[in-house]
């Protein structure tokens, strides 16, 4: 196995630990407060982050991105950005805690004022750990950042649960945000050893800058058309309906964000080390695409079957109203690891102009469709998702189509196997959910039995998706663990 084989292999091990601790970590804590808590609670918070989501990324700028993007960085470069960062961060910070009574009242909820105030407090925390973090990445050493998320994950998900069961209502969720910040910044300078050596310099801002502006606008436009969903139904309905909605959301945003995370952080530093060679960077897409979809596609499906039994056993009756919008937003995002890998080999190309071009496209539509069905109530929105997602699938591979010969309906083919598989497994799956009462037992039969005919079917047929996950699967084990013919 190459030296690079091996190490993308293990940053993929490390990085796949990381964020399952991440998200793992998240589903737990979520899963017990949704118990603890209300869903006014939850949408409280769902409406403070769309303000604090842009804070957070307009204190990046997106010179992470471009620290990562850089084959050759220096200690001036590095010492730039953390003093940016930091210098931003306490920028938002002030504007969050001036604006916050303003934000109350734009969604009539006068509890939001304090909520913002204290919770503007983690964007500086968080802006100390940018560069460590970045480096990290850069370096491949998921390792070190697995370390610093668990540690992170879990201190701050207890810290919640137990503010939750003393009868702190939404302040738990708060304190949660400033403690995973404050954790994770603190395990990432420990971990990286790193420590500003040089000076502040317009240049290396100014260079830094010409990639990581267009990041930003782009990192901009995707989370205003993702936080408007928020937006309009907290304004529109309340903070209930907000509050049913944001659960639907982290049902499927789970496995989303893993596999997006995963893929965009591995995918993007090692797309980025072959993007003078067309040839090689369309089949290492290609590759990519065909192991995550051939996992990522019946899982989200499946998310969608299970829906109702899922959302009513995990979080409890009281969450039943999310069922219908987790089922829609679960399809609108099987296709996710297509945007993520199209839009990494952009990146890794140094076209961050080109990136922005496809947000601005994408991220229209998006707001277009969200603003038309926002009348007819939040499961309209879920549904317009399915819509938004086709149509960002053709602007995502906009550029992979003109540069490498490999557009969305040759990416979509190579996927023909994936998709019928999955139209098979759930057949006999979505038969025993029909014909049963809903239960656990019978909820976990459905699944194993969609299981076993994907997996069953895909070693009739030899797919080499499989082929591709049984080989990544061996890379992962110790050298003396593998059969001889894998040691090369």
């Amino acid at each position: 196995m190459s030296m690079m084989r091996q190490r993308t292999a293990q940053a993929v091990f490390w990085s796949a630990i990381e964020i399952t601790a991440r998200y793992g970590s998240q589903a737990v804590v979520t899963l017990v407060l949704a118990r603890l808590l209300t869903p006014n609670d939850f949408g409280l918070i769902a409406m403070l982050l769309v303000f604090t989501s842009l804070g957070a990324l307009l204190t990046d700028a997106g010179f992470g991105t471009a620290l990562v993007q850089r084959r050759e960085i220096t200690g001036d470069d590095e010492t730039t950005v953390f003093c940016f960062n930091v210098g931003a961060g306490v920028l938002m910070a002030g504007l969050l805690w001036i604006g916050a009574d303003a934000i109350a009242r734009f969604y009539s909820q006068q509890d939001l004022a304090d909520l913002t105030r204290v919770a503007a407090l983690a964007l500086p925390l968080g802006a100390f750990g940018a560069v460590p973090d970045a480096l990290l990445t850069k370096r491949l050493d998921f390792r070190s950042r697995t370390h610093a998320q668990v540690i992170s994950s879990i201190g701050s998900g207890s810290l919640a649960i137990v503010l939750a069961w003393r009868g702190y209502g939404v302040w738990s969720l708060v304190w949660q945000a400033l403690a995973a910040s404050s954790l994770r910044s603190a395990c990432l300078w420990y971990f990286s050893a790193w420590r500003p050596s040089g000076t502040f310099r317009v240049s290396s801002f100014r260079t830094l800058g010409g990639f990581g502006g267009y990041m930003l606008m782009s990192s901009l436009l995707y989370t205003i058309a993702g936080r408007l969903q928020s937006a309009v139904i907290g304004k529109l309905f309340d903070a209930r309906s907000l509050g049913y909605y944001t659960l639907a959301q982290s049902v499927p945003d789970a496995p989303m964000s893993f596999i997006g995370t995963l893929l965009g952080r591995v995918g993007f530093p090692v797309f980025s080390t072959m993007s003078d060679r067309p040839d090689k960077l369309r089949e290492a897409l290609r590759v990519s695409l065909r192991l995550s979809m051939f996992l990522f596609i019946p899982c989200m499906f499946g998310i969608a079957l299970v829906a109702r039994p899922l959302v009513v056993t995990l979080y409890g009756e009281q969450w039943s109203p999310a069922v219908p919008a987790v089922s829609l937003l679960a399809i609108a995002t099987s296709i996710w690891p297509l945007h993520v890998l199209n839009l990494s080999v952009l990146k890794a190309q140094g076209r961050s102009d080109r990136f922005f071009n496809l947000e601005i496209f994408k991220n229209l539509t998006i707001v277009a469709l969200t603003l038309a069905a926002a009348p007819f109530g939040p499961n309209a929105i879920a549904g317009a998702m399915i819509i938004a997602g086709a149509v960002s699938a053709f602007i995502n591979t906009w550029y992979s189509h003109k540069t490498l010969d490999f557009g969305l309906a040759a990416q979509l083919l190579d996927q023909k196997s994936t998709f019928a598989l999955t139209i098979v497994a759930f057949i006999p799956a979505w038969c025993v959910l029909h014909w049963t009462r809903m239960g656990v037992l019978p909820t976990l039969a459905a699944i194993a039995l969609a299981v076993l005919t994907y997996f069953g079917g895909a070693l009739a047929l030899r797919l080499p998706a499989l082929t591709d996950l049984i080989a990544v699967l061996r890379n992962l084990l110790p050298a003396q663990w593998r059969p001889a013919g894998d040691l090369q």
